[in-house]
This record gives C-alpha cells, structure tokens and sequence, in this order.
C-alpha cells in the first residue's frame, strides 16, 4: 500500500471533500489512516502521479509521500521521536532530490490535533538534520518556516527551489502517531493568481468566485469523462467555465446579464490563448436561466456547477427584514430554475450551487430558510463527505442540510455551497473484507467496502 499526506486549504471540509471524490473517480481506493484541519494521511491502493493530481486540486496545497510511521511514548515532541532516526544516509538516500549545487532543505510540522502545539519545533529538527549532514562535510542550507507557523508556506518551498534542490521533509504529528516523509508537490499559487487577477474583464462589483473554489466545485460534480458537457447558467465573468475547459470538459455558459457574457467571452479567449485550450471548447449566450432549457438541444450536459446569483453585496450585515426578502427573492428565482433544469438533466446528474449565507458573527451563518425549491422539484441532496469521515471527526463544518460553506475573513455574504442531484441516489454496494480491521474503511470508486 501507498501512503501520503495531503496539505488542506483554509476551507478544510470543502477541501477534503474535493480530494475524495477526485480519488474516487479517478479509481483509488483509500482508508483514512487519520485526519486533522489542516492534513489528512491517506493509504492507497496504488502510487499516485503528483504532477497530474496536484493541478486538478483547488483544495490541496501539497502532496507528501510518507516513508515512515512511528509510534509515540506520552507527550513525547517530534524531535524527541526521530532524534535517532536521521542519519547521513537515510536523509540523502531516501528524503533527498539528486542535485550537484548547494542543498537546501526545510522542515514543517503539521498536527493532526489542534491542540497539539510545538513551539519551534520545525527550528529544532531542522537543526538536528543540518548538524548531521554537516558532520559528513556536505553543504546544505536550512530553510526555516516564518514564526509562529512550524510549515514551510507553498511560497517558501517554490520561491527557494527546494523540491529540485534538496527536500521538504514533513513530520505530521498525533497524539499516538507521527508520520514523516517528503513533499513531492505544491500547489502553483502563481499559476491560480494569474487565473483570477490577470484576466481582461473583472468585475469586482459583483464579486467573483475564486478559481480554487470553482475547481473544487467541479471536481464535485460528478465523475466525468473527457470532453463532456457542463452548463453554468449564472457564469458572470467565466470563472467556473474557464476551470472547467482546464479539466478537459466543455463547457456552456449563459447569464441574463450581456455585459456578463461580454466578460466570459473575452475572459475565455485570453484563457484559451494562455492555456492552449482547443477551439470549440465553450459556448456563450444570453439567457434567463428559467427559460434557459430552449438554447440547449444541441448539448447533453452531465453537470451544472454555478455560483448562483448570492444577492446584493454588503459591507456590513443587513438587518434580518433585507435578509428575509432577499432569500424569497431567491427561493421565486429557484423554484422556476430547478423546475427548468429537470427539463434538460438526466437522472444522476448533479447540481452544484451556492447559496447565501450571511455571516452574522465568526462561525455563525444565516442561510436560506429551505432548499424545498429543489427538493419539490426531484432533486436530492448529495452528502459532501462519506458519512462515517464526517461522523467520526467532529471538527468538519458540514450543515444540517448536508452543505460546506466558503467564506472570507471580511466577507458578509459567505457561499453555502450544496450538491443537489437530480433523481434519486444511488445505492451504495457494500463487501466485507476480512483483511481490513474493524476501524477501517477503503473506497473504491463508489464501492464501499467495510468489515
């Protein structure tokens, strides 16, 4: 078996939800081995390919390969565990890329429990491994995470080379656990912030979904096969359209606004020209999205991602009356728009959207009253993670009505993001498996498989 941590983004639910369903469908079978905020380490079935993955993840700010597991005495610091562990060879043969110049390396230390806290501790392996590959007359600079964070961020280990140069070596700490191994990828935060603040037509106004938000959206969609179709009904400037061509699907794109599909053309043809996206890979027209099922004949499409329309935008938070009326604004607009996409979408296809969700105080949210104006209409709600994930660590943020929500730190209006599909769910097959112990739990494709 493989195992591997994954670095979580900030919206940690959203971000581990993502991750699954892209193993799932990508044909993975995995056991969460543990899980905290900020990593969860997986076992795999198979070894997974870094440069492929990494970029179709919005969620997920590095991949670790662990090498090895150790077992902790009390509240014993990570330092203390692998004090006699770190040799001359085991460090370059096994952590370190081959590289004739300088070495350089860095060390970060993520916690599975948050109340797990190592004061410099990061500082002091890093020490530990340089005093021993000094020893041995090899030239090595350390790298050292920014106080009070004990990780490196994507920008240090990038802006330092040190994947090419040496290596990140990772230690994810548990109460009972700690798992060391090497980063083999970063997120491409360079790649991300031209994707959102380099295109022509912004429109800051009407706020825009960020591009790791609408990739973790599609991924959420279903399980998609090259050069299909998804619809984006309220696609604004093109955000969610341009991620999606990044995956290899195509796409359509209608809004009510002709400035809105103004932006998305210019937007996706600088992103087709950037990206070498093939001709033909994107529709455009200006539509209401309630009567949107008359432009759409000549298209099967297999999803609909879309940010929605969240309202108006507020720099403070509205008084509980404009609430109320936006939210039955909304529900009206809802109730015609999911009735017309049941014109168009087979049974299983899946629906992606978010809703409003005001943000009252840190953690505390008020959302649309009901989501009967899809649940009326035949559509079900898909739950983001598997139920045991989510039952088991209490620390994930998933609603009652089974939603994850985005926001930001000076956002009133937050994105309550929901997976309807239409028709009902698909049963899941479950197998016995005398060879897993009674805690463990592997997926394969949607084949659960549980002793």
């Amino acid at each position: 078996m493989h195992r591997y941590a994954f670095i979580l983004g900030r919206v940690y639910t959203l971000s581990l939800a993502e991750l699954l369903e892209v193993l799932k469908n990508s044909g993975f079978a995995y056991k969460v081995m543990a899980c905290g905020p900020e990593v969860v380490v997986l076992e795999l079935d198979q070894p997974l390919n870094p440069e492929k993955l990494q970029p179709r993840l919005g969620g997920v700010i590095k991949i670790i390969r662990l090498i090895d597991t150790f077992q902790k005495k009390g509240k014993e610091y990570p330092s203390q565990v692998l004090g006699p562990y770190f040799t001359f060879k085991k460090i370059n043969n096994d952590y370190f890329t081959p590289y004739t110049g300088k070495k350089q390396f860095g060390v970060s230390i993520y916690t599975l429990d948050p109340a797990l806290r190592f004061r410099e501790e990061a500082t002091r392996v890093a020490f530990l491994i340089k005093k021993i590959l000094q020893e041995d007359a090899l030239s090595v600079r350390a790298v050292i995470p920014l106080f009070p964070s004990q990780a490196l961020s994507s920008v240090q280990v990038t802006e330092n080379q040190i994947l090419a140069k040496g290596a990140e070596i990772v230690v994810v700490s548990g109460t009972q656990r700690v798992f060391i191994g090497k980063t083999i990828s970063v997120q491409n935060y360079e790649d991300y912030g031209r994707r959102d603040y380099q295109r022509p037509a912004r429109d800051e106004k009407a706020g825009m979904i960020p591009p790791k938000v609408a990739q973790s959206m599609i991924n959420l969609g279903g399980n998609f096969k090259p050069l299909d179709y998804v619809l984006d009904p309220f696609c604004g400037s093109g955000t969610i359209l341009q991620e999606a061509t990044l995956l290899g699907l195509r796409v359509v794109g209608s809004d009510l606004d002709s400035k809105a599909i103004e932006n998305s053309e210019k937007n996706l043809e600088w992103f087709r020209n950037r990206y070498h996206i093939a001709i033909g890979r994107y529709k455009l027209f200006q539509s209401d999205a309630a009567e949107i099922s008359l432009q759409l004949p000549k298209f099967d499409i297999k999803a609909i991602i879309t940010e929605g329309t969240l309202g108006p935008i507020y720099g403070q938070v509205p008084k509980k009356t404009e609430m109320a009326a936006n939210f039955k604004m909304l529900t009206k607009l809802y109730s015609q728009v999911f009735k017309e996409f049941a014109k168009f979408l087979q049974s299983g296809c899946r629906v992606v959207m978010c809703l409003p969700a005001y943000k009252l105080r840190a953690s505390e949210y008020e959302y649309m009253p009901s989501i009967d104006f899809a649940l009326t209409s035949g559509y079900t709600v898909v739950d983001p993670l598997p139920k045991d994930i989510a039952k088991k660590y209490k620390f994930l943020k998933i609603t009652e009505r089974g939603s994850t929500v985005y926001d930001r730190k000076d956002q009133v209006v937050a994105r309550e993001i929901i997976i309807f599909q239409y028709g009902k769910l698909q049963e899941e097959l479950t197998i016995s498996n005398d060879q897993l112990s009674n805690n463990d739990q592997v997926l394969i494709g949607n084949l659960e498989l549980e002793n």
